[in-house]
């Protein structure tokens, strides 16, 4: 019922493909009608199962995916019957091999693990970065228990946070604590707090109630005014004023991408160091942004972890108090 042939033709000079010998294009052509009206990342994991719908759904985000001649431009496309879909897949697997990766474990538990994330680790590998060390070869290499968790190339993770932003990140060591933690998630029990040095000076306090969604021009990027947007929720207190910025705490309720990072862009006061929403900055050369704090009730036992602010935010900060 499907037509569906690799080639490394179709390609356009300057695509991510023909810059990249490690990635290869697949066709495959609709004429079944029970596809008809099914999102365009299960049609595609399920004629090619060896990657999952994650993978599809950040394939698509890179811009790695036409439909009939038209590079995609949202993850829930719906099939029509003789769709022609094309999509530039890596011809290597992810490099999930262990590896030693410094990064702090604040705490061990028999079912999960609380990792201090440094900023400018990758926390798993993507469609567009198959062979980076990540925080995942870290896990399997000081954990190799975590190598019988069954979740393809994302083995015990729950969440992510960017790779420039530090700090906390929960893993689970097991299925049934994946599972778990990935309800806790869906069901908004799990707190977490960031610290984030903005510039300007915001109000003591407030709410930030702005869906989110992905940048309607520059697919890279997300928005207030975004495609298909999702409703977020954040709440900011201010901890210390500078003269020319503020450290904030941020609690949010909705779990988006870049979702603190947005915020604070859209109320005018963009994270420092943050070069594609805030604003750059002579004393950080990431987004000053820290995943600091996570509560949680987990079989019955509260849990509540904080991670300490790294070098780079505390010399921004003697900085700023010094202006």
């Amino acid at each position: 019922m499907f037509c569906s042939g690799l080639s490394r033709l179709h390609t356009t000079k300057g695509s991510y493909q023909s810059m990249n010998p490690n990635f290869i294009t697949t066709t495959i052509v609709c004429t079944d009608p029970t596809w008809v009206g099914k999102r365009i990342d299960s049609f595609l994991h399920t004629r090619i199962p060896e990657f999952s719908r994650n993978y599809f759904q950040e394939l698509i985000d890179a811009g790695f995916v036409v439909v009939n001649n038209t590079t995609l431009q949202k993850n829930n496309y719906r099939i029509k019957l003789h769709d022609r879909v094309s999509a530039t897949l890596r011809t290597k697997a992810c490099n999930t091999a262990p590896a030693y990766v410094d990064f702090d474990v604040i705490d061990e538990q028999e079912d999960f693990l609380v990792i201090n994330k440094p900023a400018g680790l990758l926390v798993h590998h993507t469609a567009t970065n198959p062979e980076e060390i990540t925080l995942v070869n870290g896990l399997l290499h000081r954990f190799p228990d975590m190598q019988k968790i069954e979740s393809n190339e994302r083995p015990g993770i729950i969440h992510r946070i960017d790779k420039n932003t530090s700090g906390i990140l929960l893993v689970a060591r097991n299925l049934q604590a994946h599972n778990a933690f990935t309800a806790l998630f869906k069901e908004r029990t799990i707190e977490k707090t960031y610290l984030a040095i903005v510039a300007g000076n915001p109000p003591a306090s407030g709410r930030i109630d702005l869906a989110v969604g992905r940048h309607p021009i520059d697919r890279h990027k997300m928005s207030t005014i975004g495609i298909e947007s999702r409703s977020a929720l954040s709440f900011f207190k201010v901890q210390q004023h500078f003269p020319t910025a503020s450290l904030l705490e941020v609690r949010i309720v909705t779990g988006r991408t870049h979702q603190v990072r947005v915020h604070c862009a859209a109320i005018g006061h963009g994270l420092l160091g943050d070069e594609v929403y805030g604003v750059k900055h002579p004393l950080i050369t990431r987004q000053a942004l820290h995943a600091w704090r996570v509560t949680f009730t987990y079989q019955g036992k509260a849990f509540s972890y904080q991670a300490p602010l790294p070098k780079d935010l505390q010399l921004l900060l003697q900085g700023l108090a010094a202006i």
